[in-house]
């Protein structure tokens, strides 16, 4: 009998760790990441399923779980399906790896393999500069998040002496509508030509002739 409780418990030790699945449902909720509560860190994985790299990953990723199994949250977030938690981190490529910890967000650049992505779980992040988590996106915040990201690459783009980027354009976007819109309510109303007059007067003078005949 204690050989069978010391196997299940054998077992149940090296089962394999799970990697949590994230998504717009469940994402804030799990982490608690824009609050910093001590939900615990959480290593994140943004991926897309279409990803070949991301495929990659995957059995290295699931012994990064393993290894980092009761210290560490490890999981995963689906981008392609869960836009605004990609727009929220500002994923620009996959797969992208992130530490949350304690209301900040800290983004692995390192190799892709086992001992690497550890050790920067268990500490490693220190050597990286830390973001503040935003807190979740809706539509607006959606769109201002967009219009961030291109002001900084449109920032970039003009400092290296490029002018006509699709960044650079968007950025200017809203002011080229104000502007726009101040032509249209400050232009003066357009006046008739002497011959528009004219033909006015005409049109007005065959009314009132139509009238009196009508009454003869």
């Amino acid at each position: 009998m204690q050989t069978f409780v010391f196997l299940i418990f054998l077992f149940l030790g090296f089962s394999a760790a799970e990697v949590l699945v994230l998504d717009s449902k469940n994402f804030e909720h799990l982490t608690q990441a824009s609050t910093g509560s001590t939900t615990g860190d959480w290593l994140v994985k943004f991926y897309a399923p279409w990803c070949g790299h991301c495929k990659k990953l995957n059995p290295v990723y699931e012994q990064v779980a393993e290894a980092l199994k009761g210290e560490i949250n490890v999981a995963k977030v689906d981008v392609t399906a869960n836009r605004e938690i990609g727009t929220r981190f500002e994923i620009k490529g996959f797969p992208t790896i992130k530490l949350l910890r304690k209301g900040k967000v800290y983004t692995f650049k390192g190799r892709r393999t086992v001992d690497d992505l550890v050790e920067f779980a268990r500490g490693g992040f220190e050597t990286y500069s830390a973001e503040e988590i935003q807190p979740p996106v809706g539509v607006f915040g959606e769109i201002g998040y967009i219009y961030r990201h291109a002001y900084k690459q449109a920032v970039n783009d003009l400092k290296n002496g490029r002018l006509f980027t699709v960044d650079v354009f968007l950025v200017l976007l809203p002011l080229i509508f104000l502007v726009l819109l101040g032509i249209l309510i400050f232009l003066p109303a357009s006046t008739p030509t002497p011959r528009r007059v004219q033909e006015l007067v005409q049109e007005k003078e065959n009314t009132g002739d139509q009238n009196d005949n009508k009454e003869d």
